[in-house]
């Protein structure tokens, strides 16, 4: 196993350990190796990169990690929240609340870049059909209509996952009451159907794969399940039965998808015991009654 993902398996499970021991295991995960041994600018590898260091504890305590906080800060914050270009009028809903997360999980829930992302959602994010959002950003209309008569499905998941992660620390009762109507948007869905017809909401929707990239997926969904203790709802059946009907004669997952982008890494590789996904998945399982 890793010693990146016994970090988080110790963690999770609410282990104290010295700070030697966190500084040893840090310094001997061959994950972290591969997500700190190279820098680029290119493209958007550095929220790649930070998305990935950010499911892993403790990584704030890296200089490389905070190099990329600095430099994320300094290249996509801006007054309304992240942008991709560092441009306000090029924000993205999904983007915008991928690094709210990622802030969330490294402890800087309360920077002032992360409350402006935060209060844009409040302002401009929809989270029902049909309704209309005041912002005039040009971002949302470029890359494929965020916010239209259906909000984009990825887009709002993404948010109602990060203002989650943004909850454990801050305390906000409108955040609080987004997170549930986002929710509840979810489970009309069944996590990943569309309402007409049953099928899937997006190509990659049900892939197994981590950590998050863009495409939005089956385990983020259940991640939002499980932090929601929605596990037992019969709106997550379908999904969980989807899960268990992928899990392999060998009492694993493996995963089945790959993002290729620049700065992108998958945690586990194809065609072996995905032991990232299999921890994750075992895990919102046991939620289940």
């Amino acid at each position: 196993m890793d010693h990146a993902l016994l970090l988080k398996i110790e963690f999770d499970n609410g282990r104290a350990l010295t700070d030697e021991k966190i500084s040893t295991l840090l310094s001997s995960s061959e994950v972290i190796k591969s997500l700190t041994s190279t820098f680029s600018k290119k493209s958007l590898y550095p929220i790649w990169r930070l998305l990935a260091l950010s499911e892993i504890p403790y990584v704030e305590r890296l200089k490389y990690t905070q190099d990329l906080v600095e430099y994320i800060e300094d290249t996509y914050a801006t007054s309304d929240g992240f942008s991709i270009t560092g441009k306000g009028e090029d924000l993205l809903p999904c983007y915008n609340a991928m690094l709210i997360e990622v802030y969330s999980k490294l402890g800087y829930a309360d920077r002032p870049v992360v409350t402006h992302a935060v209060e844009w959602i409040k302002k401009y994010q929809i989270f029902e059909r049909n309704e209309k959002t005041v912002w005039t950003g040009k971002g949302i209309q470029k890359y494929g209509g965020c916010m239209k008569s259906i909000p984009c499905y990825i887009g709002l998941a993404k948010t109602v996952k990060a203002l989650i992660y943004y909850s454990k620390t801050v305390h906000d009762d409108q955040v609080i009451e987004i997170i549930s109507k986002g929710t509840e948007y979810l489970l009309q869905h069944n996590l990943y159907q569309r309402l007409s017809n049953s099928a899937p909401i997006t190509k990659h929707i049900l892939d197994i794969a981590f950590p998050q990239s863009y495409q939005l997926n089956i385990i983020e969904l259940l991640d939002i399940a499980y932090m929601t203790e929605h596990m037992n709802h019969p709106s997550v059946k379908s999904a969980v039965d989807f899960i268990k009907e992928r899990k392999t004669k060998y009492n694993d997952w493996r995963i089945n998808y790959i993002y290729k982008a620049d700065g992108f890494i998958s945690f586990d590789k194809r065609g072996q015991k995905g032991e990232w996904i299999t921890y994750l998945l075992e895990k919102y399982l046991n939620q289940i009654n």
